[in-house]
Formats: C-alpha cells, sequence, structure tokens
C-alpha cells in the first residue's frame, strides 16, 4: 500500500503405433494409459525432458494426478502443493498465492518455473508467478509434475529451486460435455461449461470458468478486508495429426478479472486491479523413426493491468512545496502491460538400449512498459542451449549427465551441470546421488526498475501545478550477478508393486550464494547480491493405493536454514511440515476423503503454524447416460493463527464448498 513513506509493490495478478506415442509425449499431452509402462514402472517426462522411470530420473520428483485433485477437494490450484513435501503454500491476499519449494524468501515467486503443457507462466516484469491469473481450470489438469531440486540444467535459469509442469488434459480424456457450478463460504460462486469433440480431422476441448469469492472476512484489527476476486476465464486446446508422422497442438487461453484491495490511510479511492491475460502456443512433433523424434514449440503471452486510484497527501510529497494547500488530491497508477515471446526446439534420440539423449535451444524475449516501475518500456532476451544424456552402464548402474548454457542481456553467460548415479538394488528399488549447480538471473525489475509514481490532475487546481512526480524513487542494480545454487542430495525409491505402495526419500544439502534478498517496497528497494543460505534436511513421500478404491498420499519435510537473512531468507521456510490426503470409494459410489496439512512456525514476523484439515464427500449418480455428482468439502482450521500475512484472517475456523457437476 502507499503510505506516507511509499507503496509496497503488489504482484500482478510455465500407442496406437510407435509414431503416435512419442509424438503424443513430445506435446505434452499424455493420456494416463501413456504415463504408466506398466503397474512396475510409473514414468515422468519433466526432470531430464526424457520419458524416464521414476528408479532413473535425476532429480526428486512428486506427483499429483487427476485422482488427488478431485479427492483433496481443493478449489485454487497452488493449494494443491502443500501435499507435496518440502513445497510450502501462502496467502498474500486471498486470491494471490506464493509457492515456494524449501520456502526462502515469501515475498516473491521468483525462484520457482512453472509451466502449463512446457509453456512458461513467469512473468519477468514483475519477477513473479502470478497463480490468480493463469488460464486454466483446476478441473483440466490431467497431471503434475514436481521436480524437487534445482533443474537449471534442463528449463534454465528460472528454474533455480525446482519446476512445476502442469500437464493438461488431452481431448480424448475429456467428457463431451463438463458442467460444474460450487458455492460455499466468503461467497464463493463458480461456474464452469467444458466441452470436447471433433473437429478437421483433430480433437478440441474448451472451457469456460465464472469464479467469485470475497477472499479474508477481516485484518488483525477486526476491520474488514476488501480482498475479493471476480474473474472469467476461457481455454482451447487443439490435437490433430498433420501425417501419420506429424503432430500439431494449438492451445489459446484469455482470462479477465477484478481484484479489490484495501485502502491505505492517504487512499481516497479503492486502489483495485483490472487484468486481461491472453497466451497462445503452437506446437509441432515429428518423428523420423521409433529412435527419434523433435519438437518445435512457440508461445506468445501478453498480460494488461490497470490499477489507478487517487490519494490525499502534502504537496511536498509530489515535488510540489510551494502549493498554497496543506494537502492535495492527486490521481496515481500502477498500470503495466507485459510480453513474452519463446522458441524453443528439442530433439530426442535413443542411440541404443543403453543411451538416450534429449537436446535443443530456447529463445525467450521479454517486453514491459510502464510508467510507474520503468518510466517507459524496457526488454530483454535470453538464449539457452540444453542437453541430457541417461546411460545405463549394467543393469544395475544408471547415469544421467546434463547441462544447460544461458547467455542473457546483461551479458552474462551461465553454465549449469547436472549429474546422477543411480544403484538398482532391484528393478523397483534404486539408490541415487545426485549433484547440481543451478543460477537464477536477476529480472528485469532488479535490473532495470526505475520507479516513482506520476500525479496527475493535483487539486486544488494550481496554473503550472497539474503533475508532479512522488519524491520516493527507487532504481533496479543493472551490474547484479545471477544467484547460485550448489546442491547434492541422495535418495531412494522404491515401488512395491504387491503392496500398491511407492516410497521416496531424500536428504539434500544446499548451499546458496549471491543472493538478492531486499523488499520489493518502494522505500526499501535497494538489489544487491548480498546474502547466502545453506539448507539440509530430509524429506520422504509415500502413495498407498492397494485397490482402486484407496488412495493414501503422505509426505514430510525437515529443513535446517542457516543464513545471512533470517528475516528474508528464512521468512517462508518451515522447519518441520507434513501433508497427508486418505481418500476411499465404496461400493455405492461415495466417496469420502480426508486431508491433513501441518506447517510448523514458519518463520514471517508473525511466526505462524498452519494446521487444517479438508473433509470431502462425494456421492455419484448416472441418468439416462449422464454422470451426476454431488461433493461437500468441509475446511477447518485448527489453530486461531492468520495466513502467511499478520492481516489475513477468516471470521470462522470451518468453510464449506458444496458442487454439483454432470458429466456426459
Amino acid at each position: 500500500m502507499l503510505t506516507l513513506k511509499g507503496r509496497k509493490m503488489r504482484k500482478t495478478k510455465p500407442i496406437v503405433s510407435s509414431s503416435t506415442l512419442v509424438i503424443s509425449l513430445a506435446l505434452c499431452a499424455p493420456t494416463q494409459a501413456e504415463l504408466w509402462q506398466d503397474d512396475a514402472l510409473p514414468v515422468v517426462l519433466t526432470p531430464a525432458r526424457l520419458k524416464q522411470s521414476r528408479h532413473n530420473v535425476p532429480a526428486s520428483v512428486s506427483i499429483i494426478d487427476r485422482h488427488m485433485i478431485a479427492a483433496s477437494g481443493i478449489r485454487r490450484i497452488p493449494e494443491l502443493f502443500r501435499l507435496i513435501p518440502g513445497t510450502f503454500v501462502g496467502a498474500r491476499d486471498g486470491w494471490n498465492h506464493v509457492v515456494s519449494y524449501h520456502g526462502t524468501n515469501y515475498r516473491d515467486s521468483r525462484r520457482m518455473q512453472v509451466l502449463i503443457d512446457g509453456r512458461s507462466v513467469y512473468q519477468a516484469g514483475l519477477a513473479t508467478v502470478d497463480w490468480n491469473d493463469i488460464p486454466l481450470a483446476i478441473e483440466d489438469i490431467q497431471r503434475i509434475e514436481i521436480v524437487r531440486g534445482p533443474s537449471t540444467a534442463s528449463y534454465g535459469a528460472n528454474a533455480f529451486l525446482g519446476v512445476i509442469n502442469i500437464i493438461t488434459r488431452h481431448p480424448d480424456d475429456s467428457d463431451r460435455l463438463y458442467v460444474k457450478a460450487q458455492q460455499g463460504s466468503g461467497s464463493t460462486e463458480d461456474y464452469l461449461l467444458s466441452h470436447a469433440g471433433d473437429f478437421e480431422g483433430g480433437k478440441y476441448r474448451i472451457t469456460a470458468v465464472s469464479r467469485r469469492d470475497e477472499g479474508f472476512d477481516h485484518d488483525r484489527n477486526g476491520a474488514d478486508r476488501r480482498d475479493s476476486d471476480n474473474s472469467e476465464l476461457f481455454n482451447l486446446r487443439y490435437e490433430r495429426f498433420l501425417t501419420d508422422d506429424v503432430g500439431l497442438n494449438i492451445s489459446a487461453g484469455y482470462k479477465q478479472g477484478e481484484t479489490t484491495d484495501d485502502f491505505a490511510d492517504i487512499d481516497v479511492t479503492a486502489p483495485d486491479d483490472y487484468v486481461k491475460d491472453y497466451f497462445f502456443t503452437t506446437k509441432l512433433a515429428w518423428e523420423y523413426s521409433s529412435e527419434h523424434s523433435q519438437q518445435l514449440r512457440v508461445d506468445y503471452s501478453r498480460q494488461v493491468q490497470r490499477r489507478r486510484w487517487t490519494a490525499q497527501l502534502p504537496p511536498a510529497f509530489v515535488n510540489q512545496p510551494e502549493h498554497s494547500s496543506p494537502l492535495v488530491l492527486v490521481d496515481a497508477n500502477e498500470d503495466i502491460t507485459q510480453f513474452s515471446y519463446d522458441v524453443e526446439f528439442q530433439d530426442t534420440l535413443v542411440w541404443n538400449h543403453a543411451l538416450s539423449t534429449v537436446s535443443g535451444f530456447h529463445i525467450r524475449n521479454n517486453r514491459v512498459h510502464s510508467e510507474t516501475y520503468y518510466n517507459g518500456t524496457v526488454s530483454s532476451e535470453s538464449y539457452q542451449l540444453f542437453a541430457n544424456a541417461e546411460y545405463a552402464a549394467s543393469d544395475r548402474i544408471t547415469a544421467n549427465i546434463g547441462a544447460s548454457w544461458e547467455r542473457d542481456d546483461n551479458e552474462q553467460n551461465h553454465l549449469s551441470p547436472r549429474a546422477s548415479l543411480h544403484f538398482h538394488i532391484t528393478p523397483r528399488h534404486s539408490l541415487r546421488a545426485v549433484y547440481s549447480e543451478a543460477v537464477r538471473s536477476p529480472d528485469l525489475f532488479e535490473t532495470s526498475a526505475d520507479w516513482t509514481y506520476t500525479a496527475r490532475n493535483i487539486r486544488p487546481r494550481e496554473e503550472g501545478k497539474e503533475t508532479g512526480k512522488f519524491i520516493l524513487h527507487a532504481s533496479g542494480n543493472p551490474n547484479l550477478k545471477a544467484e547460485n545454487i550448489q546442491s547434492r542430495e541422495a535418495g531412494y525409491y522404491g515401488n512395491f508393486i504387491e503392496l500398491g505402495l511407492q516410497w521416496d526419500v531424500k536428504i539434500f544439502n544446499d548451499k546458496f550464494t549471491r543472493l538478492i534478498s531486499d523488499p520489493v517496497s518502494l522505500e526499501r528497494f535497494n538489489p544487491k547480491n548480498g546474502d547466502w543460505l545453506k539448507q539440509r534436511g530430509v524429506e520422504t513421500e509415500i502413495d498407498f493405493r492397494p485397490s482402486p478404491q484407496w488412495l493414501v498420499h503422505a509426505s514430510y519435510s525437515y529443513i535446517n536454514s542457516d543464513t545471512s537473512s533470517p528475516h528474508t531468507e528464512a521468512s517462508f521456510t518451515s522447519k518441520n511440515a507434513a501433508s497427508a490426503l486418505i481418500s476411499y470409494e465404496f461400493g455405492n459410489n461415495i466417496q469420502i476423503s480426508y486431508s491433513r496439512y501441518y506447517t510448523e512456525n514458519t518463520e514471517t514476523r508473525n511466526r505462524n503454524t498452519f494446521s487444517r484439515s479438508d473433509t470431502r464427500i462425494a456421492k455419484q449418480f448416472t441418468f439416462a447416460k449422464t454422470d451426476i455428482e454431488l461433493a461437500y468439502v468441509w475446511y477447518y482450521r485448527h489453530d486461531n493463527n492468520s495466513e502467511l500475512l499478520s492481516d489475513n484472517f477468516y471470521n470462522d475456523a470451518s468453510r464449506h464448498l458444496v458442487s454439483l457437476s454432470l458429466r456426459y
């Protein structure tokens, strides 16, 4: 908020034949069957950009599938990551979430790469991932792969702490018609309409969503919050084969909405946000043989935010000390428009039964226009080359070696290597050792900000004093170096197929240097490479599905942090955190699920513990070829704490959500 010292920057609101399989995987559009070679060998796509069995991947990987999403009863995508060990989720506002692996600085989401079907949703203009403005419904997610560890070797500088890759539902896996309505506490009111069908030799899925809620109820003083979200979104996915060996994927999305915000002490009108987001993606995939495939992807995205208000303050604060009035009214804004263009090419080659490689390049252009944050328009470009090889030295030993070379606009060159070694105790149980180095290049805001407010329409009016500039000003630092992490990991992955149990354990030791930790607020913005952080600990995750009726997922993490800046770089890290999801489907089409989330003493100023239980009960009916589901979700907070920040309170410990859906 704008105070007499300045306004904090608020973030704005990623087999029919061998040809068919390879192209489907290259388009990042796999069906459930394609992601499981058989019950013993679940595979993932994200860590090394290769299709790999989980016991061979050069990182710790977690998976959230459609069954977990439905059973959790979660309404907003970021909250799903409470299920993942070592991943922390918080709400700056009722609609504005931050997600970070191993926490670190809660103010920013700048150290995680988030992909939607391979497309990055990171916004360089304000250095964040804005979860609220992603044109994607949670119901359209097929599965999510979370790489828990540095992944710059595969995905470039923003994959500093890890990667979240959200894979959406293929039209073949979508219902021909799907309608859903839900209402709940806090004036929650959502409506969804989705349709899938055939068009011009291909398959399509179209989804439209309307979403409303009032956010948090009151602040630390008991005053009502202005914290609502009112938005609509649309997305389209189209798949077809142009020839037997060439596949085409087209995706597009649009989101518009308004979010409300609380008044600052000098605000006269509300500083509310009006946002429009667009994206368009085209992918082509070729298969030259069953061992050799390529893909080319082109992405375009644009976000327009309009944020304007009127404030009352002394004229000296807008460089008008000669004004005769002790207080004046001024119009100000935080308008910003962001663009990004991405081109990526990838080549995948199976040389023989022991060696597979993936390589390619990525070019990204970011452009942002803002009078307030940049005093005009700035842009940046980055170029990345990446390669990864998997080599099976024997039945017992597999190695992965990968690296990424990247060059940014500051003429800095970064080489980020990663190497792993796997020892297979049995075909389904393996030990791994992973070493990686990663960087996060300074973003546009950190290097190029020219941040101050223009005061327009100063009144009472006096000739020659209609406009002015706020006396507070902040600038980026063009001499910043990239943040660096050295990560060491030892782990175990086991698949007890006879029990329906998968178990992953990770022990890690990470060292961060050259961290840019300064808060993003006008009066204190001074980015520099001044801090370091060390994190050591253990994580474990269990997925237990002894029968189709049961789903049990549990996670735990212990993280010990030592840092030069505990109030920033440990502010979003909990020493102990755990989660559990248990679901059972009875024979009469009734499903009961229970989720439990616990995060101990997150190191924010209020040192809150987050403790919540979610219970979901759902009943399915079939009528005239239509599947009908009625569901109820009860969210219960076991503590009286605010959520992440000290002004985020609900009136009641209990919150409720009722939904009705029809599938045809």
